[in-house]
């Protein structure tokens, strides 16, 4: 592989990384401690998908006590297409950062890192596919193309809602985009990847899920699918941002956006694909999410008691989760507000 110091930045091969962590049992934290480096710095140097600066990969090497990085570094081919040259009115496509993904409506999306024409900022840039789509077929999932957009503009700012630019159709018309503000950082789904997270870590990440959730439930919004792979981790400040609001459900009688067929997702409420779906659903998912987090792994459904009780948690806090679990939503909290106070008080402690 080419010297790339000249260049100043390398990509790491997040397979290797994570490789080496579990053969010494580290986590991101420990990682971070002996290569003296900031524990969102490591998350986003080794997350595949952002260049790192020579010094900091050098930092790693050392901590691992290599004698060469030429194994964590990426031969990445860069892609060349026609996309990549073209805009999307005044946003340049930068980078890709995902291959196509089908999403639980069955639409195929890309997400792509954009860059402004004349600022000096960069977007998020999911497109979704319409290549050969019908005219009556466009209409039928235009609900579904807007809802995201619909979801953020209800919100207004807030540090855990994602901030929404702007929603278009592509110049070539074969394509729709939902821009939004640039997050640099990871998906929780990532750093869960890359080992269990440190216990006060996980609570604070928690405890701003939660906030972020009970603002779309104050909102009249039932996020219903919440997965690790739509929550961001800002890097450096681990601040946590909600995304992906397209199978949002709005509560005031607005079109659904829901399919008939849902497909498995370990994180989503046994009702959430029902008409009799509202905000605890949302706090079934929270409680999966922070089970994941906690654990460092994801309980099979409905198993999460015995596994609560091996973590050692406090009393309260196992009791409470278990009550976000049961499957009869009845029985569940009423709100986030218990849930909220509890998480801020332990996260003082």
């Amino acid at each position: 592989m080419a010297d790339n110091r000249k260049h100043r930045t390398v990509l790491l091969n997040p397979d290797a990384v994570v490789h080496l962590l579990r053969q010494k049992g580290w986590s991101i934290e420990d990682l971070a401690s002996r290569a003296i480096l900031s524990s969102g710095t490591v998350s986003a140097a080794i997350n595949g998908k952002h260049a790192t600066y020579w010094s900091t990969a050098e930092k790693l090497r050392k901590a691992f006590k290599l004698d060469s990085f030429e194994s964590l570094l990426q031969s990445v081919a860069a892609e060349t297409t026609d996309e990549e040259t073209s805009r999307i009115h005044e946003w340049l496509l930068d980078r890709a950062e995902s291959k196509w993904i089908t999403a639980s409506n069955q639409l195929q999306f890309r997400i792509w890192r954009l860059r402004h024409e004349h600022l000096s900022k960069y977007g998020r840039g999911k497109c979704y596919d319409l290549e050969g789509m019908a005219t009556d077929e466009r209409n039928r999932c235009r609900n579904q193309l807007l809802r995201h957009a619909e979801v953020c503009s209800r919100i207004g700012r807030h540090p855990n809602i994602i901030n929404n630019v702007t929603t278009c159709e592509s110049p070539q018309k074969n394509g729709w985009w939902v821009i939004d503000e640039w997050i640099e950082g990871p998906t929780l789904d990532e750093r869960l990847r890359a080992g269990r997270l440190d216990r006060s870590l996980a609570i604070e990440i928690s405890r701003q899920i939660a906030v972020g959730l009970n603002t779309l439930n104050l909102c009249g919004i039932v996020r219903r699918e919440l997965t690790p792979q739509s929550i961001l981790l800002e890097a450096n400040t681990n601040r946590v941002v909600l995304t992906e609001f397209e199978l949002a459900k709005l509560l005031d009688g607005s079109p659904t956006v829901s399919n008939d067929d849902w497909p498995v997702d370990p994180y989503r409420a046994p009702e959430a694909g029902s008409d009799d779906v509202d905000h605890r659903a949302d706090i079934y998912s929270w409680a999966r999410i922070t089970v994941h987090m906690l654990l460092g792994k994801l309980p099979i459904d409905g198993g999460e008691a015995s596994s609560l009780k091996a973590a050692k948690l406090p009393k309260k806090f196992e009791t409470l989760l278990q009550q976000c679990l049961f499957a009869s939503k009845r029985a569940r909290p009423e709100d986030f507000a218990l849930i909220i106070d509890y998480m801020t008080s332990w996260s003082k402690t």
